[in-house]
């Protein structure tokens, strides 16, 4: 048995639980549930809903690819025009 004069803590527990948010899964769950509820009657109603959510789903892509493009080629020009100017 060893003599301590100080005694150190012991450490804290918590009880934390982390919560994540899935969008994606959000709005899967949200269209099927009202793909169960409607009617036939708000077939075109519906069908509209899931043509925007797609569109918006698309639109971004797109304006990533095109963020993508215009960054390569600025960096290409930087380049181009670094080179040029070290060169001479």
């Amino acid at each position: 048995m060893a003599l301590t004069f100080f005694k150190t803590p012991k450490n804290k527990k918590f009880n934390y639980k982390p919560v994540y948010y899935d969008k994606k899964k959000d709005e899967r769950e949200k269209r099927q549930k009202s793909a169960i509820e409607d009617e036939p009657d708000n077939y075109e109603d519906a069908l509209r809903a899931r043509m925007q959510a797609r569109w918006k789903r698309n639109a971004g892509a797109k304006e990533k690819r095109t963020s993508n493009t215009r960054l390569i080629i600025i960096i290409l020009a930087l380049a181009l025009v670094l080179y040029l100017f070290f060169l001479r």
